[in-house]
């Protein structure tokens, strides 16, 4: 069994999957939403994968953590279908900070920002799932 794990973003969302044994994330693919259909995508990887849970990345506000803004309420939707659909545990971890701490990550590599913004989504999937399963594991 695996934990899938979705960087949700306005234009492209992040995946990330766990090993079997649940201990790592690891970098899986990006879905353009404007070429692609999540689901779709998700579909696949439901058939390829024994996936028994879902992490979606939940950027709450530091200053107002119980604000509900636009992207979360889409968010919140994407949760719902998730678990309708799958029929699988969705879990909302707190993602806040994760773009910008790969972004950093990023920013000592010498590539172009075009190959950067290629991985940053689904580093950003692998750094919220791994931050789960290192809480669950410890």
């Amino acid at each position: 069994m695996r934990i899938l794990c979705l960087d949700v973003g306005t234009r492209r969302v992040g995946i990330a999957i766990s090993d079997p044994l649940m201990i790592t994330a690891q970098p899986l693919c990006t879905v353009d939403l404007k070429s692609e259909d999540l689901y779709s995508a998700l579909d696949k990887l439901f058939e390829k994968y024994q996936i028994a849970k879902i992490v979606v990345g939940y950027p709450l506000s530091k200053f107002h953590p119980d604000e509900k803004t636009e992207n979360l309420k889409k968010i919140d939707g994407i949760c719902n279908e998730l678990e309708k659909r799958y029929k699988v545990e969705v879990i909302k971890w707190d993602e806040r900070f994760s773009t910008k701490a790969v972004e950093r990550v990023l920013a000592e590599e010498n590539r172009s920002w075009k190959k950067k913004k290629n991985v940053i989504d689904k580093l950003s999937a692998v750094y919220i799932l791994q931050g789960y399963l290192d809480f669950m594991n410890s």
